[in-house]
């Protein structure tokens, strides 16, 4: 890069600071903005904070650095690890993370909100990364076969024995979710058995 490239007023650097950076210009917008002037308009407010999580967060980090906490010279960051990293505090480090350009939002990953909730992963619009996750749901095996009225034996065998003797809550638990799962299917079979 030449000298004769660099731009030559402050308009000009501005300008080019907001082509290099979205986050900038937002954060340049931001500061225009007059205290004591009226509120800012809800739009402008949900495309900054749409700017803001698209940027800052699709960057991955390339590398972690640390430096000893009293150690300010020219030269200190070393390149870190991930016992480093974790155990920062107790070690007296500091630890900073070197980012590469931001990577390019992957449609089929966009997040689906309604109600401020997103519709396949849960999480809140609030907290929501760049990228939606879906949890993948655990499937019971039994629910692919066929039902089998011997699978009410056990329950009904923990009905007759459970006596008048309290139980812990991790049996409790355990045994409401398998009544709650042979009531569900057992309902499915009743319903099937019903149809003309």
């Amino acid at each position: 890069m030449t000298a004769t490239s660099f731009p030559s007023s402050p308009a000009a650097v501005v300008d080019a600071t907001k082509a290099s950076s979205p986050v900038a210009a937002v954060v340049a917008a931001m500061r225009r903005i007059d205290p004591e002037g009226g509120p800012v308009a809800a739009e402008q407010v949900r495309a900054w904070a749409e700017t803001l999580m698209a940027e800052l967060y699709s960057a991955h980090v390339a590398r972690w650095e640390y430096r000893h906490r009293d150690d300010v010279g020219p030269g200190c960051w070393m390149q870190a690890d991930a016992a480093q990293v974790c155990y920062a505090d107790t070690r007296g480090l500091v630890i900073r993370a070197l980012f590469d350009k931001p990577r390019v939002p992957q449609p089929e990953k966009e997040h689906a909100f309604k109600n401020r909730t997103c519709t396949r992963c849960g999480d809140s619009e609030d907290w929501a990364g760049p990228d939606c996750m879906p949890t993948a749901q655990a499937v019971d095996p039994r629910s692919r076969l066929p039902f089998d009225p011997r699978w009410l034996l056990q329950p009904l065998q923990w009905l007759i024995d459970a006596g008048p003797i309290p139980i812990n809550s991790f049996d409790r638990r355990f045994r409401a979710k398998e009544a709650a799962f042979l009531r569900d299917q057992l309902n499915t079979y009743i319903e099937e058995c019903e149809k003309p």
